[in-house]
């Protein structure tokens, strides 16, 4: 019975909110890759790659990794197996599986999406093939569909770890703590030693407002040469917890040990950037970068902080440096690209904007900023359709209504262009009663 193996881990961008003038935009969250091996005991398994996310709810790197970094951003990091599923089938299948894992592997999700449809039609029940379709699913942000397949495969192996990781990562990735966390529970129960499974059910449970579960989880895990995710998450469900002199404690560790100390600087930084501390944020990334000067995402995350500080050129030289290190990371190549529209480098910005664009459909702040760029270039007929796209995927921004307005009514369309500026008046109508209400609620004088 010949073994189809999953060609890759369940990776995709996400949102990581960049401050600049005019628009609040919600870009795609970056990503890091790790490599690690994964035994389950259920099935052969080689070579899987780790995904990234944000500071809040990813892990740095798995206990089980045994390569350094090798590209692109992240603060978190997981596992995804690598699939060796026993099916019977023809050689004709088997190469058709072959072909599509391929084909994921080298980002080709059109072809990889049709070779596994192939296969699911004579092999209904090939778990590899629909794990697989899964990732291609999620690479391109299809998440309803990523669910809905990788719940399939669940109901014919339900005990199938790198289903269940990929399952729980998809909702994470959405910031559904709790239904992901009750896939990781489930990792975690089938393997309470598994740092992955553990620190990623304590990610849900410390950002899903409970630390105290939490530590539960995560202090055995401390015994003995605990992994820097563990001993970060910790500090945080300590601090969380009310236990501040533990959580710092913790962070010390983490700060003096010169092995993990990129990482922990790195991590500080994105805790910084995400609560708008950008000079502390500054700081911490530079650490980083003096202790690893190749550490991967630090530069690109010091040019965000740089956009937010507005220091233009600092912020284009740290994002270029982020490309030159990796050309395929989709966060820096958005924020360039976002970076020269907001300074009115409009031609400039297009083949970023367009391939950001490509390779998260459903991130709307790609589709805004390329049809600002767009629209500042007189290319209405190209603006409106992305501005339009924006609007859907995100209603509730006032900016790209107004875009809209102004790109329907310079095509003559004056009736939609009215019916977009009603839209922007009801959102500054809503924003507004909702923040006379937060003053009232929070008993401020004069509020009516």
């Amino acid at each position: 019975m010949p073994h189809y193996h999953a060609a890759g881990a369940e990776t995709g961008p996400k949102r990581d909110h960049i401050q600049m003038k005019k628009a609040a935009t919600e870009p795609p969250r970056s990503k890091r890759m790790f490599y690690a091996c994964y035994d389950t005991g259920e099935f052969d398994v080689g070579q899987m790659k780790i995904s990234a996310d944000a500071v809040k709810r990813f892990l740095l790197k798995s206990l089980q990794s045994k390569r350094k970094t090798l590209r692109s951003l992240g603060v978190f990091a997981f596992a995804t197996v690598v699939f060796c599923v026993p099916v019977r089938s023809d050689s004709s299948t088997q190469k058709i599986f072959e072909s599509a894992s391929v084909a994921l592997k080298n980002g080709d999700y059109q072809a990889a999406e049709a070779g596994f449809r192939k296969v699911l039609q004579a092999e209904p029940k090939n778990v590899g093939a629909m794990s697989n379709l899964g990732v291609v699913y999620s690479r391109t942000l299809r998440y309803a569909r990523a669910i809905e397949i990788y719940k399939r495969a669940l109901s014919f192996s339900p005990r199938e770890q790198g289903v269940l990781l990929n399952l729980g990562l998809v909702y994470l990735k959405q910031d559904d703590y709790g239904r992901a966390q009750s896939y990781f529970a489930r990792l975690h129960r089938i393997d309470p030693k598994n740092a992955q499974a553990a620190n990623l059910l304590a990610t849900c449970l410390v950002y899903g407002g409970e630390p105290a579960r939490a530590l539960e989880v995560l202090e055995p895990l401390t015994d003995s040469n605990p992994d820097p995710a563990t001993l970060y998450l910790l500090g945080v469900a300590y601090s969380r917890s009310g236990r501040t002199k533990a959580g710092e404690q913790v962070f010390a560790r983490l700060l003096t040990n010169t092995s993990t100390k990129a990482q922990a600087s790195f991590l500080l930084g994105q805790a910084y950037y995400d609560s708008a501390r950008f000079e502390e944020a500054e700081q911490a990334f530079k650490s980083a970068l003096e202790v690893d000067p190749k550490f991967a995402g630090a530069h690109r995350e010091l040019g965000k902080v740089f956009i937010s500080l507005r220091h233009r050129e600092e912020a284009e030289k740290e994002l270029r440096t982020a490309l030159g290190q990796d050309a395929e990371d989709a966060s820096a190549i958005y924020f360039l690209g976002a970076l020269y529209v907001q300074s009115g480098e409009y031609q400039r910005s297009l083949p970023l904007l367009e391939l950001a664009h490509k390779v998260t459909p459903d991130s709307w702040a790609a589709a805004y900023y390329l049809g600002k760029a767009k629209l500042r270039l007189n290319d209405m007929n190209s603006a409106v359709p992305l501005l339009r796209e924006a609007a859907e995927l995100n209603p509730d921004e006032p900016a790209v209504f107004y875009l809209l307005a102004t790109g329907l009514k310079a095509l003559g369309r004056s009736e939609e262009a009215k019916a977009a500026l009603r839209r922007v008046a009801e959102l500054h109508a809503t924003s507004l009663e909702a923040e006379k209400k937060a003053l009232r609620d929070a008993n401020v004088v004069g509020t009516r």
